[in-house]
């Protein structure tokens, strides 16, 4: 013989006809309509008025790299003219016709632009189905497909697409490379060897630069960003940590008296040779670097096939260029 239980609901329920109190009744091992009823009953109770969406990586490439849009949308690809002139003076007579002459170079160089797009759809149907759900269906699209659009550009910007000849920030092949041995987790590695590592590489670019290009900008992988902003400096200096130790005595602010920027990021833990964590240091201007955006995102007019109505999406964008080849230098992390 079976069991029934029967409880009454606390809340009233117009839309479906039921009032407070109503009983709805629960009867051990074999399921019964008012089973179902109550299950109904209980999702509805519980489903919240907020839209969850699923949270991913922050778009922050235009944070270090500077994006021009000053470029025409039909454009396939982003040609500059850089020269080098030389010249030396000397002494001379008052009647010398010797005079040294001034000698310039002029080079070329072209950047591809990659037309790219997406695109996304729904029915009619679901369109008001959606909409009365309070969820549109056709906003919640149309932020994807940007979403979409956005993580392409940041995955150029900072790794191009080598099929098509670009590059990226944190792979490009007119940057410097060297290798680091310090193995910033062993627990004899002090702060000051540390911060040495992360001078050194700035000191590296201001002297191959012959003191021309001094680095404002530091980006390593996330994790070594975790350690230098938690752990303190020394016993010497308890109250700081690592981070705030070398924000003071790094060259570039014992220099220009300036803060220098830090950029952590999670794409640099893997950006090295065999997948090794990867440091930069770089001087970010626009003169020194950029990337190009024509065309920015943009949604084309709604197209209607049948019952559904589809949106196509277009947009242009570059690789990142740096024009001066030693403004920047990259540091991989062997041990």
């Amino acid at each position: 013989m079976m069991n029934k239980i029967t409880v009454a609901l606390d809340a009233a329920y117009p839309h479906l006809g039921i009032a407070a109190g109503h009983q709805v009744t629960f009867t051990d091992g074999l399921p019964t309509m008012d089973d179902g009823f109550a299950f109904y009953i209980s999702q509805l109770a519980n489903l919240e008025p907020t839209i969850y969406e699923t949270k991913y990586t922050n778009i922050n490439y235009a944070e270090m790299v500077p994006v021009n849009t000053n470029v025409p949308e039909w454009a396939d690809s982003w040609d500059y003219i850089s020269y080098d002139a030389v010249t030396l003076g000397k002494f001379i007579g008052s009647s010398a016709d010797d005079l040294p002459k001034v000698g310039a170079k002029a080079n070329h160089s072209t950047v591809k632009i990659g037309y790219a797009g997406n695109s996304f759809d729904y029915s009619l149907d679901e369109l008001r189905k959606t909409q009365q759900l309070r969820m549109p269906i056709d906003s919640i699209k149309a932020r994807a497909a940007f979403r979409g659009s956005q993580e392409h550009c940041q995955r150029v910007a900072y790794f191009g697409d080598t099929s098509r000849g670009m590059y990226g920030l944190f792979n490009n092949p007119n940057v410097a490379l060297d290798n680091s041995t310090l193995d910033w987790y062993d627990a004899a590695t002090t702060g000051a060897d540390i911060c040495q590592d992360m001078n050194d590489l700035i000191t590296k670019v201001w002297i191959d630069s012959a003191n021309v290009h001094l680095p404002n900008a530091l980006a390593l992988d996330s994790a070594r960003y975790a350690l230098i902003s938690t752990t303190p400096m020394s016993a010497t200096f308890p109250n700081k940590t690592i981070l705030q130790y070398f924000m003071e005595t790094n060259l570039f602010t014992t220099m220009t008296g300036q803060q220098l920027r830090i950029f952590p990021r999670l794409q640099l833990t893997a950006a090295g040779v065999g997948g090794k964590p990867r440091m930069l240091a770089y001087e970010l201007n626009g003169e020194n670097l950029g990337m190009v955006n024509p065309i920015p995102f943009r949604a084309l007019a709604p197209q209607v096939e049948g019952l559904m109505i589809e949106v196509p999406c277009e947009y242009k964008v570059s690789g990142v260029e740096f024009r001066f080849v030693f403004s920047a230098a990259y540091r991989d992390f062997t041990a």
